[in-house]
């Protein structure tokens, strides 16, 4: 080999050899080899190489491992020339190549990762030297490390640090007998001339190692970090294969010799192209482990990165376990898909198609009353999208909310369908499942059905629904999941208003302004509990004053907590004030004033809420602009506070027990007194008064129907 052996000084056979502790990094790992603090050569006029990190590009998630980062995925099918024969195939390019030919033993899983050069033995080690700036056109070191002692490499010559006026720049690559075609000759070339053996087993995983100029009176160690030149290609099992063999698998056509110039880490490919197959005879019994491996570790195939060109195929021959006979082999186009440097591209054969697409969700029991339940999924980039069905009308299906479902009305009208399609990708997506109140005696359960919209007879991943039945007492039942604590409400600090400024509302807009005039009509007997100012017609400023609501003197019945509650809901306003806050400042009102706490966060209006609700539409009469306002029919109005009376009938048993104090709808008037207070009900007990700002439990409650 050439090169200057002590430049600068003279060569001693018998002392201390060139020092290589080298890191390789075959996928992002925090986990490295420490150096020793009292490594022979450290700070010393021998050069020798330390451990670093790799450069981030290089130290990147090992595919198969749960940190790993899919880059690409595509989707195929194999078919056969002159049969209706189809397999499914699916594609995916992951950082980092997961199964390699270094480490000290072969990985014995596709989550291995090594980080020695141990199992190769040796790798070659050229440094370029420049003097004064100026190029030494021969190698200053070209030597093989291939002595490993102690976690350090040697070479077998010993190298000095040139001194001050010049610089060392290192270029590394193993395994030393790799199919290189070339190697460099001289400083001038930092080109390695590669082409991939037919033997899958004799296809090796390359690493190149190449430092920055280093100053030649460094003296320290040389830190070396080593990336993957070539593309890692597997195969997998996918969710479904059926029982026969896999006879082989066998890349057609693709490009398989070119230069690779470590200088620049690019690679020039030849035009020629060559097949490589791998004869495997694997038997598969159809209950194959999803990504479980195909091809062994020791299988992959190590080919030269690549956008694959014009009659790339793959190709896979399988025998039939049923009927023992040889398929034709069937094959796909891969033509115009990357083999990207440095990476795992994985293929996976089931015989159904493979996809991105599954709830991400964990199903959570829901309670007997109408419900809007959200659901996430992750969904891929699925050729035609994908498409959700519940197998039960009692659910129906939205992608997105109304502006009055995300206020938490269950509005029929916008409950959706029986199925929903979208193209959407990403990894948390929200639907929207409308479930109709479960007024049965047991627990509803509903199944629904995601698959690719392109694929219908895909086996579906499946999402169950479990919706609870009222915990019955005679004709009375109740809810049985307690979502939040409420005060009967009514009652609220003096002086507690707000007040929206329109004047940049755009109100000079006279149906805009009309729309308004018209919706804020609705309160208009309310003893000026909402006010506007005008100007020239155009609202200018609207005032919602607590202090104007009246007396509560309504919803007395010790019996029927419907009245009772439909009273309270419909009073003053009250429960329509959320909505026109909304509306004000969804047109541009503007405020400084806080409200102390949420006016239509009251016991009465929890359990409204869990009704269906219909939709009347407020137009101007002057143009398209309409403002939707929900409207709860009186026989819509079957979930509702119990009464004092009705209270005690609630029962329930186990993990939904009744536990503590509960609000009732019935107030509590007395002439002498500041009209405050409303009835609770202490479960296993009676009836008491309370202060209806105190905060207590609540559920609701309703009849059963009548057959």
């Amino acid at each position: 080999m050439k090169g200057f052996k002590g430049f600068h000084r003279f060569p001693i056979s018998g002392m201390a050899a060139v020092l290589f502790s080298c890191l390789l990094v075959l996928s992002c790992s925090d986990d490295i080899i420490e150096s020793s603090k009292d490594r022979v050569g450290k700070h010393s006029d021998n050069i020798c190489f330390g451990i670093s990190p790799a450069d981030e590009d290089w130290t990147k998630a090992s595919a198969g491992t749960g940190a790993a980062s899919v880059k690409d995925t595509e989707y195929y099918v194999l078919r056969a020339e002159n049969s209706s024969d189809t397999l499914c195939l699916r594609a995916t390019v992951t950082d980092g190549i997961s199964v390699s030919a270094f480490g000290n033993d072969a990985p014995e899983t596709r989550s291995a990762q090594v980080v020695s050069l141990e199992t190769y033995g040796s790798f070659r080690v050229q440094a370029h030297c420049t003097d004064a700036g100026v190029p030494v056109g021969v190698f200053y070191m070209d030597d093989v490390a291939d002595n490993l002692n102690a976690g350090v490499w040697s070479t077998r010559n010993v190298y000095y640090w040139p001194g001050e006026d010049r610089t060392l720049r290192f270029f590394a690559w193993a395994p030393v007998d790799a199919a290189f075609t070339s190697v460099p000759e001289s400083p001038e070339n930092t080109v390695l001339g590669y082409e991939v053996p037919q033997a899958v087993a004799d296809q090796k995983d390359v690493v190149v190692a190449v430092t920055s100029d280093i100053p030649g009176n460094s003296n320290t160690e040389v830190p070396l970090g080593f990336r993957h030149i070539c593309s890692a290609i597997r195969f997998e099992f996918g969710r479904e294969m059926q029982p026969g063999t896999i006879k082989s698998v066998e890349l057609k056509n693709v490009k398989y010799a070119g230069s690779y110039d470590m200088a620049s880490d690019t690679w020039a490919l030849n035009d020629g192209v060559a097949s490589f197959k791998q004869d495997l005879g694997l038997p598969t019994t159809g209950n194959e482990p999803d990504d479980s491996p195909l091809t062994k570790p020791e299988g992959t195939f190590m080919m030269v990165p690549q956008t694959l060109p014009d009659g790339a195929e793959v190709e896979v021959v399988f025998v039939d376990g049923v009927t023992g006979q040889e398929r034709e082999p069937m094959t796909v186009s891969i033509a115009g898909s990357r083999w990207p440097q440095g990476m795992t591209v994985t293929y996976k054969l089931s015989i159904t198609p493979e996809y991105d697409l599954e709830f991400t969700s964990e199903p959570e029991i829901q309670d007997a009353h109408y419900v809007i339940y959200p659901i996430n999924i992750k969904a891929g980039n699925i050729p035609g999208g994908w498409t959700l069905t519940s197998t039960d009308p009692s659910v129906t299906l939205r992608t997105e909310h109304t502006v009055l479902t995300r206020r938490g009305f269950w509005i029929e009208r916008d409950r959706g369908g029986a199925s929903i399609s979208s193209t959407a990708v990403g990894d948390n997506i929200t639907v929207l499942a409308f479930l109709e109140e479960n007024v049965g005696e047991t627990t509803r359960e509903v199944n629904l059905e995601l698959r690719p919209t392109n694929m219908p007879n895909a086996i579906p991943r499946i999402f169950t629904i479990s919706q609870l039945c009222p915990s019955w007492n005679g004709d009375l039942g109740c809810e049985r999941i307690e979502d939040a604590d409420y005060p009967w409400g009514f009652m609220w600090p003096d002086g507690m208003k707000i007040t929206y400024n329109m004047r940049n509302a755009g109100l000079l807009d006279l149906i805009k302004n009309a729309l308004l005039n018209a919706y804020l009509s609705w309160f208009t007997d309310y003893n000026n509990f909402v006010t506007k100012e005008t100007w020239a017609l155009s609202i200018t400023s609207v005032t919602i004053n607590f202090d104007a609501v009246p007396q509560v003197l309504v919803a007395t019945s010790e019996d029927d907590g419907k009245r009772n509650t439909d009273e309270l809901y419909n009073f003053n306003g009250i429960s329509d004030v959320a909505t026109l806050m909304s509306i004000l400042e969804d047109w541009g009102g503007t405020t400084t004033d806080v409200l102390p706490l949420n006016p239509e966060e009251f016991a009465a209006r929890a359990c409204v809420m869990k009704n269906k609700f219909g939709v009347t539409i407020e137009s101007s009469g002057l143009g398209s602009e309409t403002i939707e306002v929900p409207v709860l029919a009186e026989e819509d109005l079957v979930w509702y506070l119990p009464s004092k009376n009705e209270a005690s009938r609630m029962q329930d048993t186990g993990e939904y027990a009744l536990d503590g104090i509960y609000w009732t709808s019935t107030n509590y008037v007395a002439e002498d007194e500041h009209n405050e207070n409303a009835y609770i009900y202490t479960a296993g007990g009676s009836t008491s008064v309370e202060k209806r700002n105190v905060y207590h439990h609540v559920r609701a409650v309703r009849k059963k129907p009548i057959p």
